[in-house]
C-alpha cells in the first residue's frame, strides 16, 4: 500500500515538473482546437511564471474572449505593453466591453473603424443601446465588405430576430461559404434551420459544433432543445448531464425543466423552475411550464395567478389562453374557464381539441349551450380540417417539416388515421427531423392501405435503406416503385443510391 502511495505521489510530482513553456506551448494547442476551459488552465500556470509576457496576455485575452469573459479578457488586454499589442487590439478591447454591457465604450474604442469585423461590433453595440436601424444599417455596411464569416452570421440572427427568415438563411449560407467551421457559423446555421423547421439539419449543426468547440454552452443547449422538439428525451438527458460542470444559467434550467416534464416528472419540473425564477421571470415558455407543473401538482390557483398576466399582456396566445382555461377547471372555476375559451367557439378553424375543452368548461358551469358545443367538438368543421390540410402542405412544401409533423397530427386525431397520403407525408417528415423508427411505422401504415402506390413504397423503401433497418426489403419496395413509376425522377434517384450501397 506504502508502495502505491509512494508511486502516486511521485507521478503527482511528475505532473508538477512540466515548465512554463510546455504549459504555454499546450494552451496554444488547446486553443485551437476550441478547447478553452483547458487552455484557460495551462495559461494560468504559465503568466503565473511570466505575467507579463506579451504573446501569453494576448492569447489569454483571445481565450477568455472565446468563453464570453470580458472582465478576463480587459485585465489582460490592459498589461500589453503599446509596442506589443496585436493590429486588432481595438477590435479586442471592444468586444470585451460588449461583453460587460458597456456598449457606449465599444463604440468609443471602435472610432471611425469602417471594415467588417468593426461594422460587426458596432452593430451589437448599437443593439445593446436598442438602436435597432444603427444596427440594421452597420451589419449591411459590413456585408457589403470582404466576407466576413462572424459579421454575416450575427446579422443572420437579427434578421431571424426581425422574422425575416429567408434573408437568414441567404446570410448563414454566406456566412458557411466564407468559414463553414467557426463556431459562430455553426450556431447561426442552426438556429436558422430550426426557425424553418428543418429539426434534423438544426441538430447536426449543433452537433458538429459540439464536436469542433468542445464545452460551448451555447451549442450543448441548443442540441438538447432540439432533441426535447424531436421528443428524444432520454437523449436531450444526456447532454444535459454534460452541462453539469458548465454555469449555464436560465437557458439550462430551463431545458432541464423541459426534459422533466417530458417525462411527466412535475415536481422536478416545479423545483428547478422555482430555483431559477428571478432569472426566468421575464421567460414566457418558462412560465407556462412553471403553471404546468403546478396544476399537475394540485396548486391550479398558483397557476392562474401565473398565467392570467400573460394572457393580458398576449391575449391573441391560443397556448395561454388554453393553459388558463384548463387551470380555471383544475380550480372548480367553470364559469371562468368557460370566459376564458369561448374565443375558441367563434373560429371556424379552431382545433378540435381546444372545443373539447370549451366543451367540458360549458358543462361544468352548467351552460346551456354544453351539449351543443360539446357535438361540435366531436367533428372538425369542413373549414378547420381544410385549414390544417392547408397548413401541412405548406409546410411540406417550404420543408418545415416541424410544423408539418404538428399538422398532421391534429389531422390523424380527428378522423380514422388511414388515409395514406397523410401517412406517408407523416413518415417524410419524421424522417426528417431524425425519428427515423416513428416514420417507418407511418410508412408502414401507409403501405397497408396504399399498397399499390409507388411513392408511399418510395418513402418506406428509402427509409429502410438510409437507416439500415431493413436493407433488403427496402430495395425491393424501390425496385417496385420504380417498375411502377418509371418515370419518377425521385425514385430512380433512390433506387440507384439504394444499389450503390
Amino acid at each position: 500500500m506504502k508502495k502505491l502511495a509512494a508511486i502516486a505521489v511521485a507521478l503527482t510530482l511528475l505532473g508538477c515538473s512540466e515548465s512554463p513553456q510546455e504549459r504555454a506551448d499546450r494552451a496554444r494547442k488547446a486553443f485551437l482546437t476550441h478547447d478553452y476551459r483547458a487552455a484557460q488552465v495551462d495559461l494560468a500556470a504559465a503568466l503565473a511564471s511570466s505575467p507579463d509576457d506579451p504573446a501569453l496576455l494576448e492569447l489569454h485575452a483571445r481565450n477568455a474572449l472565446a468563453m464570453g469573459d470580458g472582465i478576463a479578457a480587459d485585465a489582460s488586454l490592459n498589461r500589453i505593453v503599446q509596442t506589443r499589442r496585436p493590429a486588432d487590439f481595438g477590435l479586442l478591447m471592444a468586444e470585451a466591453w460588449l461583453l460587460r454591457n458597456g456598449a457606449d465604450e465599444a463604440l468609443a474604442v471602435l472610432g471611425s473603424d469602417a471594415s467588417p469585423p468593426a461594422q460587426r461590433l458596432r452593430a451589437l453595440a448599437l443593439l445593446g443601446k436598442d438602436d435597432r436601424e444603427g444596427a440594421a444599417q452597420a451589419f449591411a455596411t459590413g456585408a457589403q465588405g470582404q466576407a466576413d464569416a462572424r459579421l454575416l452570421a450575427d446579422f443572420a440572427r437579427f434578421s431571424l430576430m426581425n422574422g425575416n427568415a429567408r434573408q437568414a438563411r441567404d446570410l448563414v449560407n454566406r456566412a458557411k461559404a466564407a468559414d463553414p467551421d467557426l463556431i459562430d457559423t455553426r450556431l447561426s446555421d442552426a438556429e436558422v434551420s430550426t426557425a424553418e423547421g428543418r429539426l434534423a439539419e438544426a441538430l447536426a449543426a449543433y452537433d458538429g459544433a459540439v464536436k469542433a468547440y468542445p464545452g460551448n454552452l451555447a451549442a450543448l443547449s441548443g442540441k438538447a432543445a432540439v432533441l426535447g422538439d424531436l421528443g428524444r428525451t432520454k437523449e436531450m438527458e444526456e447532454v444535459l448531464a454534460s452541462l453539469a460542470d458548465v454555469r449555464g444559467g436560465a437557458k439550462v434550467a430551463y431545458l432541464q425543466a423541459q426534459s422533466a416534464a417530458g417525462r411527466k416528472d412535475w415536481k422536478t419540473v416545479r423545483s428547478v423552475l422555482q430555483a431559477n425564477e428571478k432569472a426566468l421571470s421575464g421567460n414566457d415558455e418558462a412560465n407556462i411550464l412553471y403553471a404546468q407543473s403546478l396544476v399537475a401538482l394540485g396548486q391550479p390557483e398558483q397557476a392562474r395567478a401565473r398565467l392570467q398576466p400573460l394572457l393580458t399582456r398576449n391575449p391573441q396566445s391560443l397556448l395561454i389562453r388554453r393553459e388558463l382555461g384548463k387551470a380555471q377547471l383544475a380550480s372548480g372555476d367553470g364559469a371562468g374557464a368557460l370566459e376564458t375559451l369561448r374565443p375558441f367557439s367563434n373560429v371556424l378553424t379552431a382545433d378540435p381539441a381546444d372545443l373539447r375543452l370549451l366543451a367540458r368548461a360549458a358543462t361544468v358551469s352548467g351552460d346551456p349551450n354544453a351539449v351543443r358545443l360539446a357535438e361540435k367538438a366531436r367533428y372538425p368543421t369542413p373549414q378547420a380540417l381544410a385549414a390544417t390540410l392547408a397548413e401541412a402542405d405548406t409546410a411540406m412544401r417550404s420543408e418545415n417539416w416541424a410544423n408539418a409533423i404538428v399538422a398532421y397530427e391534429r389531422i390523424l386525431a380527428v378522423t380514422d388515421g388511414r388515409n395514406p397520403l397523410v401517412l406517408n407525408n407523416m413518415a417524410v417528415a419524421q424522417g426528417k427531423v431524425g425519428n427515423t423508427r416513428v416514420a417507418i411505422e407511418f410508412g408502414d401504415k401507409a403501405l397497408k392501405y396504399a399498397p399499390g402506390n409507388a411513392s408511399v413504397m418510395d418513402t418506406l423503401g428509402w427509409l429502410l435503406v438510409q437507416s439500415g433497418a431493413d436493407r433488403k426489403r427496402g430495395l425491393a419496395l424501390l425496385t417496385e416503385a420504380a417498375q411502377k413509376a418509371p418515370d419518377n425522377a425521385t425514385i430512380r434517384e433512390h433506387l440507384h443510391e439504394a444499389t450503390k450501397g
